[in-house]
């Protein structure tokens, strides 16, 4: 009877692994609210918006040229005049608007120094 127990087990163990080897990877992960701001096309955070999630070095020239006011959602924000983190405009930290660039029309590249930290873990259920 043990020997038959420890037969069937096996299987079962056996056939979990291997549908969990032939289950395609799900989605990532969500690790918490990270780094995200807005920038807009015009003054007090109207016009077209582009997000940004991740340190950028360059602003594509229609974007560098065009921004005029930025929403700090997540994450503490270090903007530039210039590419390559070059010509310091100031830090910003979540929750801001910042509802007219200075200088305007001239954001070159910006940085996030510090993200968000993920929630807390949700309590054990017991």
């Amino acid at each position: 009877m043990k020997f038959k127990i420890a037969v069937h087990s096996t299987i079962a163990v056996g056939f979990a692994l291997s549908i969990a080897a032939c289950t395609p990877p799900g989605p990532p992960v969500y690790t918490g609210p990270g780094c995200l701001m807005y920038i807009y096309a015009l003054p007090n955070l109207r016009g077209y918006a582009l997000p940004v999630r991740d340190d950028t070095a360059e602003l594509s020239s229609e974007w560098s040229k065009s921004a005029a006011s930025a929403q700090v959602v997540y994450g503490t924000w270090r903007l530039y005049t210039q590419p390559n983190y070059q010509g310091f405009m100031g830090d910003f930290r979540a929750h801001t608007d910042i509802m007219r660039l200075k200088p305007l029309h001239q954001l070159g590249s910006l940085e996030c120094i510090m993200a968000e930290p993920p929630p807390p873990p949700p309590p054990p259920k017991y």
